[in-house]
C-alpha cells in the first residue's frame, strides 16, 4: 500500500512539474510582414510593416496560455500574439511587434520570467545599399529591329539606347520598392539628363538577385560623350561612358575579313560557299562579306554598295545598295541576291563604302597560262585578284604536297 504522503508528493509533481514546469525552448525563426505577406528570413528590412517571431517549446500545451508569454524589448512588453500545437510534446508562440530603428536585443518572457535573450536583426538603409551590387552592367545600341552592346557609336542616328544589369544583394531586394532603382542617361555636351524609372516585380523584389533593363525616354542625336548611371536610392551604383567616333573614322576602320558568294538552289535554301560557284548550278547569286568594325567597342551603321563589273567596267544595270549594322565584331553580310541570267558578262562584284572599294567578289576562275607550239607559254590575261583567288591558290599549293 502506497504511504499517503508519497501520493500527495506525487500529485504535486505532476501538476508542478510536468504541467506547471517551465517550457523548454526548441528554436527561435525570425521574420517580418509586407504587405499582408509573411516571410521567414532575416534580418527583418527597415520597410516591412512588422516583425513576425515563431518560438517553439517543449512541453504539455494544456497547460499553456498564450497570456503566460511576452517579449520585453528596450522601448516596450509585447504580448504573444498566439499560441498552437506543433505534434507530440511541442507547441509554438508567435509574437508580432512593429519593426525597430536599429537591430535589438530582446527578452523572450514565461510568467515575467526570462527564458532566453533573443537578437532582432534590423537591416537598415545604408546597410542594405552597401551590400548592394550591380555587374555585367551593359550598354546596348538599337537600330531599328538590330540591338548591340557597345562602348562607343560609330554614326550619329540611333533609335534607342537600352541599359541592362544584373542586380545583386546578401538579402532580398524588396527594399528597392522603396528606395526606388532608376538610370540616368547623360549628355555630356549639352549637360541634359534622361532619367528612366526601373520598376521590379514582385518575384525580382522577393529574390537576391535580378536581371534589370532600363530604356532611355528620349532618342536625341548624340554629339559628345554619354554617361549611363545606375542609382539605387541615393548611392550611384555604377556609371559607363559611351563614346562618339565620328562616321567618317568609324567607317575608315571597316574592313572585310573574309569573301564568300551566297547561292539560291531550286529548293529555295541559301547557302554559302568560299569558292565561286558555277552559274549553272543556282537560280539566285549573290556575294557574300564578313565584316568587322576597327573601332574597339564601337556599333554603328553603315550604307554599302554593291557594283557588278565586266571587263568593260562596272554594270551600271547591276547595283545595289544596303544598310547593316556593324560591330567589332565578325558579322555575315549578305547584301542582295541576282538573276543568274543577268550574270552572263559579269565577272564579279565591287563592294563599296564611303566611294573606296573594300572588296572584290571575283565570279570568274583564275585564268591559266597556255604552253605554245614551241615550248614557251602565253600568259593569261590581266584579272583582278581577289579573296577567291587566294583561296584557289592555297587550295592548289595544299595539293602539291
Amino acid at each position: 500500500m502506497t504511504p499517503h504522503w508519497l501520493t500527495r508528493w506525487a500529485v504535486w509533481a505532476r501538476t508542478k512539474l510536468l504541467r506547471g514546469g517551465r517550457p523548454l525552448l526548441t528554436g527561435v525563426t525570425v521574420g517580418f510582414e509586407r504587405a499582408g505577406a509573411t516571410r521567414w528570413e532575416s534580418p527583418v528590412p527597415w520597410t516591412a510593416d512588422a516583425v513576425a517571431l515563431d518560438v517553439g517549446f517543449r512541453g504539455p500545451l494544456r497547460a499553456r496560455h498564450k497570456s503566460e508569454f511576452a517579449l520585453r524589448t528596450p522601448s516596450a512588453t509585447f504580448p504573444a500574439d498566439t499560441i498552437r500545437p506543433g505534434g507530440d510534446d511541442r507547441f509554438h508562440v508567435t509574437f508580432r511587434f512593429p519593426v525597430p530603428p536599429d537591430s535589438v536585443s530582446a527578452d523572450l518572457l514565461w510568467r515575467g520570467r526570462v527564458v532566453e535573450t533573443l537578437l532582432v536583426p534590423v537591416l537598415a538603409p545604408t546597410q542594405f545599399l552597401t551590400g548592394l551590387t550591380l555587374t555585367d552592367a551593359t550598354v546596348a545600341v538599337r537600330f531599328g529591329g538590330t540591338t548591340a552592346p557597345a562602348s562607343a557609336i560609330g554614326r550619329d542616328r540611333y533609335d534607342g539606347l537600352v541599359a541592362v544589369a544584373l542586380l545583386r544583394s546578401p538579402t532580398a531586394l524588396a527594399p528597392l520598392a522603396e528606395l526606388g532603382l532608376r538610370v540616368a542617361f547623360h549628355d555630356s555636351r549639352s549637360g541634359t539628363e534622361y532619367p528612366a524609372v526601373v520598376a521590379l516585380g514582385a518575384a525580382q523584389l522577393a529574390r537576391s538577385e535580378a536581371l534589370v533593363t532600363a530604356v532611355c525616354p528620349e532618342h536625341p542625336q548624340p554629339a559628345g560623350p554619354w554617361w549611363v548611371v545606375w542609382h539605387a536610392g541615393d548611392r550611384s551604383l555604377s556609371a559607363q561612358r559611351l563614346q562618339v567616333v565620328p562616321e567618317e573614322k568609324f567607317e575608315l576602320g571597316v574592313r572585310v575579313l573574309e569573301i564568300r558568294f551566297a547561292l539560291l538552289d531550286a529548293s529555295g535554301t541559301v547557302h554559302t560557299a568560299k569558292q565561286p560557284p558555277v552559274l549553272s548550278d543556282a537560280g539566285k547569286i549573290g556575294p557574300c562579306f564578313v565584316l568587322a568594325g576597327g573601332e574597339p567597342g564601337a556599333v554603328g551603321v553603315c550604307r554599302f554598295e554593291i557594283v557588278a563589273f565586266a571587263s568593260a567596267g562596272p554594270d551600271p544595270n547591276i547595283q545595289h545598295t544596303a544598310e547593316a549594322v556593324i560591330t567589332d565584331g565578325p558579322m555575315v553580310f549578305a547584301p542582295a541576291l541576282f538573276d543568274v541570267s543577268a550574270l552572263a558578262r559579269v565577272s564579279g562584284f565591287e563592294l563599296r563604302l564611303g566611294g573606296r572599294v573594300l572588296a572584290v567578289a571575283s565570279l570568274r576562275p583564275v585564268p591559266a597560262a597556255r604552253i605554245n607550239g614551241e615550248g614557251g607559254f602565253v600568259p593569261p590575261p590581266d584579272f583582278t585578284w581577289s579573296q577567291a583567288a587566294d583561296d584557289e591558290l592555297a587550295d592548289r599549293l595544299r595539293r602539291l604536297q
